[in-house]
């Protein structure tokens, strides 16, 4: 916004002279500041700003415009599906919850064979210990 005030002034020649009475300069340099749509944190520390452009704005009204259906409003086809689709979502997303639960409880969510991986580590553990033990012996024995 640019405001701009010509004056006149009269000399004693007869002639007149204009000039600016005041100059206001509006918002002309600043421009509104973005602010990014998501920041995404790294794990080394590094951060990522991520600014949506007027296309991404667009897709996400008319998303929410489709999604905005009131089920109450529709007839009777679509209004049966609509609470079928309800229904069994629903039933698959409480029987995974239980079947996960069910599973932590039996405890069948551990590998089969996970005693003998156990196992297997130890033995090796024990036996990488045995080995640095008759290498301290014997470099004591023999000297350096």
């Amino acid at each position: 916004m640019v405001n701009l005030r010509v004056g006149n002034i009269a000399t004693g020649s007869g002639l007149c002279q204009k000039y600016f009475l005041s100059v206001e300069l509006g918002d002309m340099g600043m421009k509104k500041q973005k602010v990014p749509r998501r920041t995404i944190y790294f794990a080394s520390g590094e951060t990522m700003e991520e600014y949506s452009t007027d296309e991404d704005e667009e897709v996400q009204v008319s998303i929410a415009v489709k999604t905005s259906a009131d089920p109450s409003k529709l007839n009777w086809g679509p209004y049966f599906w609509f609470h079928m689709w309800r229904v069994a979502t629903s039933t698959i997303s409480v029987c995974d919850y239980l079947g996960e639960r069910m599973a932590s409880l039996f405890g069948i969510t551990s590998p089969k064979y996970q005693y003998a991986i156990d196992e297997y580590y130890r033995m090796k553990k024990e036996e990488d210990e045995e080995e640095e033990e008759n290498s301290e012996l014997v470099t004591i024995l023999l000297g350096p």
